[in-house]
């Protein structure tokens, strides 16, 4: 890893919210690993990790560390073919700069694995629960507890397990807007147009 990365996760540096997605693309790959097909998630996950230990600057202050939150999801989506995915996700709320709808508050950073479609993941798509639930990131021993406790699921279900030690088939890192927009793009003026298709160019 070089200095400069290296100080981001050990030193703590603030990093811009907007740079996230690029900063974890370079952790992955310091450690060896493609961010267009991680070797698997057990090693994506270590990354991950050490990833959830670098602070965003720009984040929304808020009291009860809300602002920077974590999740790990998994399931079968039209959108990838009814694919077994898994996914780690990084929720961030940020101080959104006037004018307000010029700039989301709230973002989601997603780590994305699609897998083969082998009989060891057949109920991924059918589990009880589809994700760890959304965890506020936290420093130091407690945020090892958080984790665990995040990971409790991929250690309990033989399809999550099987799927935690399995090479994806592709992989990829987003960063965008977590919802669809509230309200009605066509009833923007021209100046929101236009900072809403600047926007949708940036981000997708």
């Amino acid at each position: 890893m070089n200095l400069l990365r290296g100080c981001l996760v050990a030193c703590g540096v603030l990093v811009l919210w907007p740079d996230s997605a690029d900063v974890l693309r370079n952790l992955l790959r310091d450690h060896g690993l493609d961010p267009n097909r991680v070797e698997s998630p057990e090693s994506a996950w270590r990354v991950f990790r050490a990833f959830l230990a670098v602070e965003i600057d720009g984040l929304k202050p808020e009291p009860d560390g809300n602002a920077d939150r974590f999740a790990v999801s998994w399931g079968r989506y039209s959108w990838n073919d009814e694919l077994p995915t898994l996914a780690f996700k990084r929720y961030l709320t940020v101080c959104a700069a006037p004018p307000a709808w010029r700039h989301p508050e709230e973002w989601r950073l997603d780590l994305h694995m699609v897998f083969p479609d082998l009989p060891a993941f057949a109920d991924v798509g059918q589990l009880n629960t589809q994700s760890s639930g959304v965890y506020h990131r936290r420093p130091g021993s407690a945020m090892d507890d958080v984790v665990r406790e995040a990971l409790w699921e991929v250690e309990r279900y033989p399809a999550l397990q099987a799927i935690w030690t399995t090479t994806p088939l592709r992989s990829s890192i987003s960063f965008g807007y977590p919802r669809l927009r509230v309200g009605n793009v066509d009833a923007f003026d021209a100046q929101q147009r236009a900072a809403y298709l600047e926007w949708r160019a940036r981000y997708g």
